[in-house]
């Protein structure tokens, strides 16, 4: 199974344990989603947790389409490097929404780990095929506007760009590392 269709349904079952969480006992949804006071005195787990659990189900929708965009642009070409790219993009936007937001901010949500993913094919492309994929650009730089400016979208903008600017780090380490390897 490709690892996009595999992330897309890690991302619907951490909406269907945020629902649970939050409709069962409220209070138990805050050990799983990313409270910066809680990250900050110990609770570490909540940069991993947070990415895959989220009690909205307009997060879990437009992640869910956001992914689906994924996979029929690239088909998850990058396989299992796919999961990789998505953890780290995911933990290093929840890095920056930790240190960037105040100490009560709470952020759930994939979205991070998914923009890495988005940038990480985008530059890949670029590198590969020395020009720019517009429609993958048209579709990033849209989302990212659009998602961090309307007002009825309450968006974590540092989870955002973090995992934007990772996805563009790992694609530009691992082009290098193929190119001295010769595969690419």
């Amino acid at each position: 199974m490709k690892s996009t269709v595999v992330l897309t349904i890690l991302i619907t079952i951490g909406y269907i344990i945020g629902q649970i969480l939050s409709l069962e006992r409220s209070s138990l949804i805050y050990y799983v989603i990313q409270i910066n006071y809680l990250v900050l005195h110990g609770f570490y787990w909540q940069l991993v947790t947070s990415i895959f659990v989220t009690p909205n189900f307009f997060d879990w929708a437009f992640n869910t389409i956001a992914m689906y965009f994924i996979y029929w642009l690239y088909k998850g070409e990058a396989g299992k490097l796919e999961y990789i790219i998505f953890l780290i993009a995911g933990i290093v936007g929840n890095i920056l929404s930790l240190y960037l937001y105040p100490p009560f901010v709470a952020s759930a949500g994939a979205s991070g780990g998914i923009f890495g993913l988005f940038a990480y094919y985008t530059v890949t492309d670029y590198l590969k095929d020395k020009q720019l994929n517009q429609i993958s650009i048209i579709l990033l730089v849209s989302v990212f506007i659009l998602s961090d400016t309307l007002p009825f979208f309450d968006v974590d903008i540092w989870a955002h760009t973090g995992g934007i600017l990772t996805g563009i780090l790992l694609s530009l380490l691992f082009f290098k590392i193929n190119k001295t390897r010769g595969t690419v």
